[in-house]
């Protein structure tokens, strides 16, 4: 799915949609609805919304308070999900590096403990409920695609 037909799908509101685009977004948003495993269809559907990239850092959740970074997936309040060691978020192509030195951010292996979901354009702030269950799909834990599932319903239901 591109990028921009992955915004229309999880923006919140939908005021500048065609009227094929609103019915394409109504059908996809009802599979999503009725699929056994929504939190993975989503996942992958929204696979091309952002590179995810992982670092490890000394102090991660300094990241928290840096104006060039979005909080989504794990450090997302709305996910309900307490992960002490771990910091995620959206960070823009052009600040990653900015972001990288300011906090001397290391690639990552099985030992990171910061996750950057890097894009050309910054989502808005807080990211939308779906983008949310995405990235936390991405984790691929029970605890994390349980929550995951619960945001779509909320949505997709309510």
């Amino acid at each position: 799915m591109s990028v921009r037909v992955a915004r229309q799908l999880v923006e919140e509101l939908s005021l500048d949609l065609s009227p094929q685009e609103a019915y394409r977004r109504r059908v996809r948003r009802n599979q999503l609805a009725r699929d056994p495993e929504p939190a993975r269809l989503l996942a992958d559907w929204l696979a091309a919304r952002a590179v995810r990239k992982v670092f490890r850092a000394r102090e991660p959740h300094a990241l928290l308070d840096d104006p060039a970074l979005i909080r989504s997936g794990l450090s997302d309040s709305r996910a309900g999900i307490s992960a002490a060691n771990i910091v995620e978020g959206y960070v823009s192509h052009d600040n990653l590096p900015i972001l990288s030195r300011r906090h001397l951010l290391r690639p990552g292996g099985s030992d990171s403990n910061v996750v950057l979901h890097v894009v050309d354009e910054l989502p808005e702030e807080p990211v939308p409920l779906l983008l949310l269950a995405a990235d936390l799909a991405e984790h691929d834990g029970p605890r994390e695609l349980a929550r995951a599932e619960q945001i779509i319903h909320e949505v997709l239901v309510s």
